[in-house]
């Protein structure tokens, strides 16, 4: 908005006006992941909605306590690389920012008749040609005028400044306009402490990813090693059967440390924030690699599943973690059916619930099934069925994480109603989306 639009708007409208625009940005913060992004949103928004020529924010750096220049809007590029160099210490900021000139719960207005620049502080400068202007009027901007905002922390500590330089009409901002952009400022500060804080977790979330995949690697080439030499046992025709049978239950065992150490690698990465990140995918197809995933690992079985589909493409928003959910029901199939052919049947439709549209895996098994009062306890970590041998009691856990994460359903029925013996099924509900080709 120019300087002239804003002058011709009445108290009212610019209140409406600016309330209007901090809803807006503020919304947007919440789908920006980068303290950068924010900050550059921050300057953009302020500078366009109140007609000022240029803005620019300074941060609070952790690692040296100084405030640094993060984001400015209105300068050239050349001045705002060099902006961004530019360092204050708290004993400045503390200068500069006298109680006297306070105008505002945060928000204080230096003139230029009491401001003193030193070589840094000219690169603000836009039009050295205006420095011996004087104020004709109270409420005439001059060029060394400006007014900081500040932004501070949750604990109350100082976070940084929003700093204001210009306004279009070159006259002093109105008191609505300087209330306004505190309002502003306060919800900045929260949308960049949350963005901090997220970018931390997500920090944080790939040096345990690490951690996971080292120890993992590890455990796996141990367990690997063990499974070899409890075969080679195993194969000698001397070992009597009751040895035969410890060696087996051994070796199961080591079957399933491979299964927790991945499902916990898997577990920390459906509650990373990467997990959110979705796109459309063919249901189909996930199901066709889970099943290669769990079919080429069974030993000792034969597996094989019985698809009902029309062939088409049946897509909803989902990401690579999306084939963990049917590996976790594959092998709890497999691991609970006692006969040497494991028959999972596998149903895939479309749906109408609650008004909208889904799609809908059925996933049965021939296992012992589910008693009625473990059939919503067995989605919680580390709860399993009376007739589960060891394990984590991850995998379910994982499988209803993960379909929430896609904002599906799952729940577990009986195969024959009223018969929970002869098996289960379990449904996954899966919103639609279109395929993208």
């Amino acid at each position: 908005m120019t300087g002239e639009e804003k002058a011709n708007k009445s108290p009212g409208q610019e209140r409406n006006l600016s309330v209007a625009s901090i809803l807006e940005v503020t919304s947007d913060f919440l789908y920006v992941e980068s303290v950068d992004a924010i900050l550059q949103k921050i300057v953009k928004t302020v500078s366009e909605t109140y007609g000022l020529a240029r803005v620019h924010v300074g941060i609070r750096e952790d690692e040296t306590g100084l405030f640094s220049v993060r984001a400015a809007y209105g300068f050239d590029q050349k001045t705002e690389e060099q902006l961004k160099r530019v360092k204050y210490t708290n004993e400045r900021m503390n200068r500069d920012l006298k109680p006297e000139l306070k105008i505002g719960r945060n928000a204080y207005y230096v003139p230029a008749e009491d401001w003193e620049p030193d070589e840094e502080d000219m690169m603000f400068v836009a039009h050295p040609e205006r420095l011996d202007r004087a104020r004709s009027l109270p409420d005439d901007w001059l060029e060394c005028d400006y007014i900081d905002f500040l932004m501070y922390e949750k604990d109350g500590s100082l976070l940084g400044y929003l700093e204001i330089d210009e306004p279009d009409d070159h006259k002093v901002p109105s008191e609505e306009t300087i209330r306004a952009i505190e309002v502003f400022t306060d919800l900045a500060a929260i949308a960049i402490q949350n963005a901090r804080l997220y970018s931390k977790v997500r920090d944080e979330g790939k040096k345990i990813e690490l951690l996971l995949d080292l120890i993992g690697h590890d455990v796996n080439n141990y367990a690997q090693a063990v499974s070899g030499f409890i075969e080679l046992a195993m194969a000698r025709s001397d070992v009597p059967q009751p040895a035969r049978k410890s060696l087996a239950k051994a070796h199961d065992q080591v079957l399933n440390l491979n299964k927790l150490v991945r499902n916990v690698k898997v577990y920390a990465k459906v509650e990373s924030p990467s997990a959110r990140e979705v796109h459309s995918l063919d249901i189909l197809d996930i199901i066709k690699e889970a099943f290669e995933t769990v079919q080429s690992s069974t030993r000792n079985k034969s597996v094989v599943m019985v698809l009902e589909d029309d062939g088409t493409k049946k897509c909803s928003d989902m990401n690579h973690l999306a084939k963990d959910i049917f590996v976790n029901l594959f092998s709890n199939a497999v691991k609970f059916d006692d006969h040497e052919t494991v028959e999972i049947g596998v149903d895939l439709r479309g749906v109408t619930k609650d008004r909208l549209e889904y799609w809908q895996v059925s996933v049965s098994d021939h296992g012992p099934g589910i008693d009625d009062s473990l059939k919503t306890a067995i989605f919680d970590r580390f709860i399993q069925g009376p007739s589960a041998s060891i394990g984590s009691g991850l995998g379910l856990h994982i499988a209803k994480t993960l379909v929430g994460t896609f904002k599906g359903r799952i729940w577990v029925e009986d195969r024959v109603q009223g018969e929970p013996s002869k098996g289960s099924v379990f449904r996954v509900l899966l919103p639609e989306s279109k395929c993208v080709v």
